[in-house]
This record gives C-alpha cells, sequence and structure tokens, in this order.
C-alpha cells in the first residue's frame, strides 16, 4: 500500500519522502527503517525506499512502503482521511482531490527557516514506545491529499523528482506546478539550452537543462559547470556557464549530497555530468570577444547536477 506521508521516528514528524531524503542528507534522519504509519493508533513499519541512496543514480525516487500490520482503527487501513491536526489545532481534512482536477505542486524558491529544525524533543527510539503526537508540526507546509501528504518543493531536485514519480504513475499529463504565481504542467517545465535561441527564451527564469563538463576553477576554490551545447543568437554561438564556489557548498544544508556527487563526477576521466538549473542565462562578451550566455546561483537548490539523465530519451542531449 503506497503512501505519501509517514511519522518519522527521528525527526518525530509526519513528512513526505522528500522531506525526508533533505533530512537524511543534512544528518537529521540516519535510518530509513524509523517511519511508522501515520493512521491513529498504529505502529505500522513503514520504510523509506532510496532514502539513503543518492537520487538520481538510479533513476528511481524516495517512497514510503508499508510493512506489518495496521490497527483497527488505522485511516490509512480503512481508506479515510487522516485524523491529523496542525499544531495551532486546526484541523487537517483530506483534499478530495482527483487526478483529473490537475494537483499543482508549489515550487517555493527558499525554504522556511525550520525546515531543517532538529527532532521535537520527546522523539522516541523505535516504533513500540514512541507515541505519536495528534498534530502536524509545519501547517503551511502541508497540504493532504489522497492516500497522505506532499509538501511544498523547495528545489530544482524535487522538481525533477516529482517528475519522474508522476510520469511513472501515468499521472504526468494532469499534473502541473505553481512558480511565482504561474502554473506549469510538468511535461513542458524543462528546456533544453541545445541551439535555443536568446531571442526566444522566455522572459522569467525557468528550468534548463543539458549536459555539462564540470571542472574546478584554477584558483581551486569552486567548481565551474560548462554546458556542452550553447545557446545561440542569430548566427552567434553563446556558451553557458555556471561558477560554484566551495563557500557556497559548504553553507549548504545538503552539502553531503552535492559534494558526493561533485567527488564522484570529478573522479571521471571526462568529468561530465546532466545538469538541471532553475534561472534566467544573462548575456556578457568577454575582453577577448567570446560571448556568453552565464547563470549566476546563489542557491544550490537551483540546481541539480546528475551523472546520467535522469528522464525520458528524448531529454538525453
Amino acid at each position: 500500500m503506497a503512501i505519501d506521508v509517514a511519522f518519522s521516528i527521528e525527526a518525530n514528524d509526519y513528512i513526505d519522502p522528500d522531506r525526508a531524503y533533505d533530512l537524511y542528507w543534512s544528518g537529521i534522519i540516519t535510518d530509513k527503517k524509523k517511519f511508522i504509519c501515520p493512521g491513529t493508533d498504529c505502529t505500522a513499519q513503514v520504510t523509506c525506499a532510496n532514502l539513503d541512496e543518492d537520487l538520481q543514480d538510479m533513476k528511481v525516487v524516495p517512497h514510503y512502503r508499508i510493512y506489518g500490520k495496521h490497527s483497527e482503527g488505522c485511516e490509512i487501513f480503512n481508506d479515510k482521511p487522516l485524523n491529523l491536526k496542525c499544531e495551532d489545532g486546526t484541523s487537517i481534512k483530506e483534499e478530495k482531490r482527483t487526478v483529473d482536477e490537475s494537483i499543482v505542486d508549489v515550487f517555493l524558491l527558499e525554504r522556511p527557516d525550520s525546515y531543517y529544525d532538529e527532532a521535537r524533543t520527546d522523539a522516541g527510539n523505535n516504533s513500540q514506545a514512541i507515541k505519536k503526537p495528534g498534530f502536524v508540526r509545519r501547517s503551511k507546509d502541508t497540504r493532504l491529499r489522497e492516500a497522505g501528504s506532499i509538501g511544498n518543493i523547495y528545489s530544482v531536485r524535487s522538481v525533477v523528482g516529482r517528475y519522474i514519480r508522476y510520469r511513472n504513475d501515468g499521472s504526468i499529463d494532469q499534473r502541473r506546478v505553481n512558480i511565482l504565481g504561474k502554473n506549469i504542467y510538468y511535461r513542458s517545465i524543462f528546456k533544453c539550452i541545445w541551439e535555443q535561441d536568446l531571442d526566444d527564451l522566455p522572459n522569467h527564469p525557468v528550468i534548463y537543462y543539458g549536459w555539462a563538463f564540470v571542472n574546478r576553477l584554477p584558483s581551486g576554490a569552486g567548481y565551474q559547470i560548462k554546458f556542452k551545447k550553447k545557446f545561440k543568437k542569430g548566427d552567434d554561438e553563446y556558451t553557458s556557464t555556471i561558477m560554484i564556489a566551495d563557500r557556497l557548498i559548504e553553507s549548504y544544508e545538503i552539502k553531503k549530497l552535492v559534494a558526493t556527487r561533485l567527488e564522484k563526477i570529478k573522479a571521471q576521466g571526462k568529468p561530465t555530468a546532466f545538469v538541471f538549473v532553475y534561472g534566467e542565462p544573462k548575456e556578457n562578451v568577454s575582453k577577448a570577444g567570446n560571448k556568453y550566455a552565464n547563470f549566476s546561483i546563489t542557491n544550490l537548490d537551483m540546481i541539480d547536477i546528475n551523472y546520467d539523465c535522469p528522464l525520458p530519451r528524448e531529454y538525453n542531449k
């Protein structure tokens, strides 16, 4: 039985797989088996599959699997809405939206300050001893729907993961994501860099993608990502790069994940990666006359660096 929310024993909160993945790679969660069913008085064990995997290395997203026996009153077992409340006491009602009504995710460009909070002080160590709180700690980040909860999206990595999940379950044509107040269908959210004319690009940030070379900067203080394919403008070609400083990696809560990927890529004979970046290319010309359309990022949530293309074959270019 699939669920979209589970109770994390270590974080002592009700969370979705995307947030569980972030908390694992930030060190707050350490065991993919320390989850239990979110149903009332239910202690059925839940495992967050692929939690400890380097996500795009396998093209499978984290998801919950239930093991063991549910309680008789468990809402999941009885196919009923979860009986949860927000921290302020407001009742959370199940959103009876069908896929046909086109569920919209929300991609926010900054995480709330509380996103990486440590576990609540009353956290227990096992599913038998734990007493689950009757409320969700962060009501503004949680929306219940169908069999559970899907929180807001805070990273390009999660957008890619949601795309894979929805494509696998057959709902991709109905799924949309809201970015800066605009609803965009998932099937059209990505734009390839290859031979895109700068004059024809949207006048707002979107998610661009493509294969890129990844190299250490000559200064040794970071990485340069240079896309293999180029933008164009008329007959001119524009090289596209992204600079990632070591200090930006060091300040990132999920630096363990980023560092793991970059180290593996750097060890290749010809370090290359499949890169997604949310932004808007800016044109400039070097003193030598070379033309560039570069991306500037100050938040590593806005970039996703992969060993291979995690999307369908038609995107692999």
